[in-house]
């Protein structure tokens, strides 16, 4: 029986992209929401989760990412996709998972979530296992297809293959031998696939585990529209839950 993951695994961070949908004048991981940017709320979830190695991957305007990082998060460590421009979050994932030895963690930069996001992927039976949430109607979903608790297939569109049973939130556990396959699984995709085309080639060939929380509050934010749902409705949302969460026993 597969259990849950006994050790933290390494943060990969994506933040290559060039944030075109956002047209914003700072990488997305930067943007404020609440208190701060929402990459830095990550991180501190992150710590607080005992995940203590975290690697961000850079690109466009990583210069942005560093200073922030020497400033508040010195001990992150950041590598570079310097085809950033031309390629898409698949090759900035292999690129992380070249700088790491272990078990992975894969988080999108963008992505605003309440703690108990980190709590459900980390603790989830499996040595793969990928975080769904119920529908979020933000209008970008990425849908989830499983069957039996077991990843299917990602998509964008209707798919007939399994039944759809949430939507990608962005963050995935993946063991080393995991890890490894994707990269051997990217080298047979265009330049331009995104980290989900490499999830669906992986789970055709392994197991990936569903870890399914119908309620989850979180975000990504692409657009100036997500931007603005994730201020007035989201972050509210993640607030009183991280709140009733603290207060539980």
């Amino acid at each position: 029986m597969q259990t849950a993951c006994n050790s933290a695994p390494t943060a990969i961070i994506l933040a290559a992209g060039l944030g075109s949908r956002l047209q914003a004048d700072r990488p997305k991981g930067l943007v404020e929401v609440g208190p701060g940017p929402v990459l830095g709320r990550s991180l501190t979830l992150l710590a607080a989760a005992g995940v203590a190695e975290i690697v961000l991957v850079g690109g466009w305007k990583q210069e942005v990412y560093r200073e922030y990082l020497q400033r508040n998060f010195p001990a992150v460590r950041m590598v570079s996709n310097p085809d950033f421009a031309t390629t898409g979050s698949l090759a900035s994932l292999v690129i992380g998972l070249r700088a790491t030895a272990g078990d992975v963690l894969v988080v999108e930069s963008d992505l605003l979530y309440e703690r108990r996001a980190l709590a459900a992927v980390l603790a989830a039976p499996g040595a793969e296992v990928l975080l769904a949430s119920g529908y979020t109607a933000s209008g970008d979903e990425v849908w989830v297809y499983a069957r039996d608790g077991r990843l299917a297939h990602l998509a964008k569109t209707a798919w007939t293959g399994a039944p759809r049973v949430g939507e990608l939130v962005g963050l995935t556990r993946l063991s080393r031998p995991a890890a490894d396959g994707l990269i051997a699984a990217a080298a047979t995709l265009p330049a331009a696939a995104h980290y989900e085309d490499g999830l669906n080639l992986l789970c055709a060939a392994r197991p990936v585990s569903v870890c399914l929380v119908p309620d989850l509050q979180w975000c990504e934010i692409d657009t100036a529209d997500h931007l603005r749902r994730a201020r007035e409705q989201v972050w509210p949302r993640i607030v009183e839950s991280d709140h009733t969460a603290a207060r539980s026993p």
